[in-house]
C-alpha cells in the first residue's frame, strides 16, 4: 500500500520494520532518534528526511503512519503525541513502560481517528495462525499446559538499555515474555492469575535477567513462561497440551509444525512458511489504515500484557 511512513527510534528492530514496510510498499519518509548518527544512516540508506525529535516529525506533517521503535520509557508520549495529531501508530512491545502509560495510549487511541497498534508480531507467523487453527478445531481437546520458552546467549545485554529499569521498566519478562503473555492469550484464553520466580545474574543491572512467569487462564489452563538472557544455549518454542492431543512448535525449525492426538500416536508434521512475521504485521498494519479490516491486535491487547507483567513483579513474595 502506498503511504508515508515515519520512524521514531532508529535501533535495531527499527531495520526490521523499514524492510516490512519497504516489502509491503510504503515510503519511509521521515525518521528520528535520540543518536544523529542513527538517524541520519537511516536516512541516507531509505531516502528519508531528518527530525530533531518526533514532535518536529509529527509537526511536519510528512508521515501518515509511524513506527514507535524507541526503547519502552518514550513509548507513551510518542504514541500520544502521534495519535493527537491524527498519525497512526505500530508501538514496538512491550506497548509501554508501565501501566499507567498503556493506559493513556490507550485512551488517546480511544479519542482519535487513527489508529494504534501494538507490535505482536508473533501472531502473524503462518505456523502460529496454523497453531490457533489446530487449537481451534477442538481437535486437541480442551487446552491444559501451556510449556514456552524464550531464552538465548544474549550476555551483550548487560550494557543495553534492556538491562535498566528506568529505561525498559523490566528486564527478560518484560521484554521477552511480552510476547509470551501475548501469545498465550491468543492460543489459550484470558488470564486470570499470574506469578512469577525470577534472579539477576548480571552484576551491573537493576533487573532479572531470567524469569518464569506462571499463568492460569479463564478456562482453567495453566502456562509457564520462561525467558532468560543468559541462558549458555538458545531455545525458542510453544508446546500445548490438550485433553486429546498436543501442538509443537520449535522456531529453531521454523517450516514444521507438529501435533499429535493421542500420546500412543506418531508425531504428525504440518509444513509452514518460514517468517519472523514483520513483513505480515505491517501489511496487516497498513491494510487496517486503509480500512479495509479491523486491527486484528487492539491497545487492549497491550494492555493487558502490561497489566499481567506489572502485577506479577508487583506481587512476587
Amino acid at each position: 500500500m502506498s503511504i508515508n511512513v515515519g520512524l521514531i527510534g532508529c535501533g535495531g528492530i527499527a531495520k526490521a520494520h523499514a524492510e516490512a514496510y519497504r516489502a509491503a510498499g510504503a515510503s519511509i519518509v521521515a525518521v528520528t532518534d535520540i543518536e544523529p548518527k542513527a538517524a541520519k544512516a537511516f536516512a541516507k540508506e531509505y531516502g528519508a528526511a531528518v527530525f530533531a525529535d518526533d514532535r518536529a516529525l509529527l509537526e511536519s506533517g510528512a508521515a501518515q503512519a509511524v513506527s514507535i521503535c524507541t526503547p519502552p520509557v518514550a513509548h507513551a508520549d510518542a504514541a500520544v503525541r502521534a495519535l493527537q495529531a491524527g498519525v497512526h501508530v505500530l508501538c514496538e512491545k512491550p506497548m509501554a513502560f508501565d501501566v499507567a502509560g498503556a493506559y493513556w495510549m490507550r485512551y488517546a487511541a480511544a479519542r482519535s481517528k487513527a489508529l494504534l497498534m501494538p507490535a505482536f508480531r508473533h501472531r502473524f507467523l503462518p505456523a502460529i495462525i496454523a497453531f490457533r487453527e489446530l487449537m481451534t478445531s477442538g481437535r486437541i481437546g480442551d487446552p491444559v499446559l501451556f510449556n514456552n520458552v524464550f531464552c538465548g546467549p544474549a550476555f551483550k545485554m548487560e550494557s543495553t538499555w534492556f538491562t535498566k529499569k528506568a529505561i525498559a521498566g523490566g528486564g527478560s519478562v518484560m521484554d521477552t515474555s511480552s510476547h509470551s503473555v501475548d501469545l498465550f492469550r491468543f492460543l489459550v484464553g484470558e488470564i486470570v492469575d499470574q506469578h512469577l520466580v525470577m534472579h539477576r545474574h548480571f552484576q551491573t543491572t537493576d533487573v532479572e535477567d531470567a524469569g518464569i512467569l506462571s499463568v492460569k487462564a479463564s478456562n482453567g489452563a495453566i502456562g509457564a513462561m520462561h525467558s532468560a538472557f543468559v541462558a549458555g544455549s538458545g531455545a525458542a518454542f510453544i508446546d500445548i497440551i490438550g485433553t486429546k492431543g498436543r501442538v509443537l512448535y520449535d522456531y529453531l525449525e521454523p517450516t514444521v509444525l507438529r501435533w499429535r492426538l493421542t500420546k500412543h500416536d506418531d508425531w504428525r508434521t504440518e509444513a509452514v512458511a518460514e517468517s519472523w512475521g514483520f513483513e505480515e504485521e505491517v501489511r496487516h498494519f497498513l491494510g487496517a489504515v486503509a480500512g479495509e479490516h479491523p486491527l486484528a491486535v487492539t491497545p487492549d491487547d497491550g494492555v493487558r500484557a502490561m497489566e499481567v507483567i506489572c502485577t506479577a513483579y508487583t506481587e512476587r513474595p
